[in-house]
């Protein structure tokens, strides 16, 4: 799958799992989107990430660049969370994400 926005994409997984960043990758090249997720914590987080906080269409509700270690994250209006690599997408609210199978 792959994630598009813009007219640029990166390929995408889903999961359920709200802890997936405490595995230690060496480096995240793709995006995660989690579902039915409204915070994050990057307490385990090894590297820095874009998060973005969507609704069930992907509508973008907010953004958290660069964020570091050590961070907690919530919009109580979300209900998707999308982890990006640093600086994949030059993004804005209220704009929305695709999804190409």
């Amino acid at each position: 799958m792959k994630l598009i926005y813009d007219n640029k994409e990166i390929p995408v997984t889903t999961t359920d799992n709200k802890t997936i960043m405490r595995y230690k990758y060496q480096k995240l090249y793709y995006a995660i989107i989690i579902n039915n997720c409204n915070n994050y914590s990057s307490i385990s987080s090894k590297q820095r990430i874009d998060l973005v906080m969507t609704d069930n269409n992907l509508k973008i509700l907010s953004i958290k660049k660069e964020m570091h270690e050590n961070t907690i994250y919530k919009n109580n209006k979300a209900s998707k969370t999308i982890i990006l690599p640093p600086d994949t997408f030059n993004l804005k609210t209220n704009t929305y994400f695709t999804i190409k199978e």
